[in-house]
């Protein structure tokens, strides 16, 4: 398992793997891997700001394998070659080199049992209770939406009446 400081030389390593496969990574990329500890529903993000690349990480890869660490790199250092800003055609090209070559399973989203790690399930509290007054299902939200403010503008699946009652 890597600690923080590794993160910069499994970047390191992956950016050269990635050179040797002949993929167009990005000569600005910080070579300094960003720990990010709020990031709870991704793994990694490629930033560009100014024309300058940062790879950060969730720190939930910090109990992660070091493949899934490297994927996680791979991933997010594609995201540095031009045309691949999305998971369009030139993206899943290049992810697909890196993993046939480096046994890699580089994929737009990745689950925490692929990755070999833990995530805690954070309970979203409840503030807001639509009831069907129909079948009476209810739908729960946690934040503020259009269906909260307008529910006569939306319907239940068994086509009722949407009413706000929390």
């Amino acid at each position: 398992m890597p600690d923080s400081n590794d993160f910069d030389k499994l970047l390191q390593l992956v950016k050269e793997q990635a050179i040797a496969a002949g993929i167009p990574v990005s000569e600005n990329t910080d070579p300094h891997v960003k720990i990010n500890t709020r990031a709870k529903t991704r793994f990694g993000q490629c930033i560009k700001r100014n024309g300058r690349y940062t790879i950060e990480l969730s720190s939930i890869l910090l109990t992660a394998p070091e493949l899934s660490c490297r994927q996680t790199i791979a991933h997010e250092l594609i995201h540095t070659c031009p045309d691949c800003g999305d998971h369009g055609a030139v993206f899943k090209k290049y992810a697909d080199i890196l993993n046939r070559r480096y046994g890699y399973s580089i994929s737009r989203t990745n689950t925490a049992q692929e990755m070999g790690v833990t995530v805690e399930k954070r309970e979203r509290p409840i503030n807001y209770i639509l009831e069907c007054q129909k079948c009476g299902q209810r739908i729960t939200r946690s934040k503020f939406s259009s269906a909260i403010a307008h529910p006569e503008r939306y319907r239940c699946r068994c086509g009722g009446t949407l009413k706000r009652i929390k």
